[in-house]
């Protein structure tokens, strides 16, 4: 699968786990959801900005691209943190659901901005086999990011 397939995959699979979560009144099972949300956009971004952004840096010598690069990175950044803000908030909180609301907002923004510009400059650095490779690389460095033993806290 190429790059844009797989991230396109990545990001429709959380954008339903949002939804879901969205969609069920049950507090420990909006907790689980959101513990895989985070978990899968964690892994997303670490290795997203490892496989993907590192390629088109290392390819493109444009300062715009480099620009939407550096975006895409200070989104990833964003999520970061108010993914770190919802998981310190009380479920029950009201104030969990804004951030919640705030970080969808973030992922959405994010999401269409790759999908357009990022992908759309990528496209025209790599070649369909560039790409299936970049997928592949995607892939194992999830897997690999999964894997690793957690650090204690």
């Amino acid at each position: 699968m190429d790059i844009y397939t797989y991230l396109i995959a990545d990001h429709r699979k959380v954008a339903g786990l949002m939804e879901d979560l969205l969609a069920i009144n049950l507090q420990h099972v909006q907790q689980s959801i959101f513990e895989e949300i985070k978990a899968e956009l964690s892994v997303h971004a670490t290795a997203e900005e490892a496989v993907f952004y590192k390629a088109i840096s290392d390819t493109a010598h444009d300062v715009h691209v480099e620009k939407d690069v550096d975006h895409a990175e200070h989104d990833h950044n964003e999520i970061r943190d108010l993914l770190t803000q919802l998981s310190a908030e009380a479920m029950a909180s009201p104030n969990w659901m804004l951030l919640f609301g705030a970080l969808k907002h973030a992922v959405e923004h994010h999401v269409e901005k790759e999908e357009t510009d990022v992908f759309a400059e990528a496209k025209s650095l790599f070649t369909d086999e560039q790409a299936q490779q970049l997928g592949d690389q995607m892939h194992r460095a999830k897997l690999a990011i999964k894997e690793a033993p957690v650090a204690p806290t």
